[in-house]
């Protein structure tokens, strides 16, 4: 009767992932702390800021436009080419420029809104797999105690040797020092997520509210996402902007020079192209990034079976165990042994579902207006 409740004990310890006591804090909810996160975020401050100096901006070309005008009214035919061309950009260019850099920023800030959320489930998934090898640890350092006080109990009446007690006590401090580190670990993982959060480093918590993990992940086809990038990215849409902007540029210069042949007609033609060069360089870096990550979560997902397979064996020879220690066949030592393989196996899992979970959001967020600022142009 006493070794099933030790049995049962065992997989409650297992199943229920309360091995541990956690230092006791708040609950976590990642999904609705990233809200805040993202309001907070320098960059999205940043972003916005940008946007509101390009509205001033837009604002203030409005006004000089007048002034111009008013010079090439007063000008008339009087006016070489060269004077009527700076004068009829000054009053075009600067509010169109303007108002590329106001849609260009407002993109940005985009952006980076879904970089604070990539960097936050990042850091989540990372915390949450923490903590399961703080519960694996402590299960390990459990278990090499109670070792440890049966050897030396079995010493006592001459069934174990000293050199029997000295390996166990060995282990006992090498298990403790490695849930030690454990525990470190998860207290820096801890104060790297409320960073991100723009949360007190010092924050604790003793729920970790919902698992990001994925259990059978749906993919699509290649093309499908890389239809997705093409058309959602904000460097596909900045750069079609950008097109725009140069073109526009370009045909209030072949206002005054028409001729193909031109110097100034030239060098409006070689910005436009510029720019078109540049939106199919776009084009090709995010294929290829999408192709990356595309082939990241497949390859992820293929190995996922193997996974769970480790697993149910795990769970099997556990099973096992447990029968064999309720009919007396196996010690208590050997039991705990399995229940800690299972452990390990289910903690393995896990982090290999959190991780094909990740590269999902990162094929998704790609797939969308992306979700790294450095590669706003």
């Amino acid at each position: 009767m006493n070794k099933l409740k030790i049995f049962a004990a065992t997989a409650v310890i297992l199943f229920s992932a309360a091995a541990p006591v956690f230092a006791e804090g708040s609950t976590l909810d990642i999904d609705a702390s990233i809200d805040t996160a993202v309001k907070e975020s320098y960059e999205v401050k940043s972003a916005g800021i940008s946007v509101k100096q390009a509205q001033n901006s837009y604002d203030q070309a409005v006004k000089n436009a007048s002034s111009y005008a008013d010079q090439l009214d007063e000008g008339g035919d009087n006016l070489d080419k060269y004077t009527k061309l700076t004068l009829m950009q000054g009053i075009a260019n600067p509010p169109a420029e303007a108002k590329f850099s106001i849609y260009k920023y407002s993109n940005q800030g985009k952006v980076a809104e879904n970089q604070v959320k990539l960097s936050a489930y990042t850091q989540y998934t990372a915390l949450m797999n923490s903590r399961d090898d703080v519960e694996l640890e402590n299960q390990k350092f459990q278990n090499a105690g109670d070792n440890y006080k049966a050897l030396q109990l079995k010493l006592k009446l001459g069934m174990a040797s000293p050199a029997d007690v000295k390996n166990a006590e060995v282990n006992y401090y090498s298990e403790s020092s490695n849930l030690n580190r454990a525990e470190r670990q998860y207290n820096i993982a801890v104060m790297k997520i409320n960073k991100i959060l723009g949360r007190n480093i010092y924050t604790k918590y003793d729920v970790l509210l919902r698992d990001k993990l994925t259990e059978s992940p749906y993919i699509r086809s290649y093309d499908d996402y890389v239809g997705d990038a093409l058309k959602n990215r904000a460097e596909i849409a900045n750069a079609a902007e950008n097109i725009n902007l140069r073109k526009f540029e370009y045909d209030v210069i072949r206002g005054i020079f028409p001729s193909k042949y031109d110097g100034m007609n030239q060098m409006g033609q070689y910005e436009l192209n510029q720019a078109k060069d540049a939106l199919d360089a776009d084009k090709i870096d995010i294929s290829v990034e999408i192709n990356g990550l595309y082939n990241d979560l497949r390859n992820k997902s293929k190995m996922l079976d193997s996974k769970k397979d480790t697993f149910a064996l795990a769970k099997r020879n556990y099973d096992a165990a447990g029968v064999k220690y309720n009919a007396g066949v196996i010690s208590k030592m050997d039991f705990d042994s399995k229940a800690v393989d299972l452990k390990a196996a289910q903690n393995d899992l896990k982090a290999f579902q959190r991780d094909i979970w990740m590269a999902q959001i990162k094929l998704n967020l790609a797939c969308g207006i992306g979700d790294d600022v450095s590669k706003i142009k």
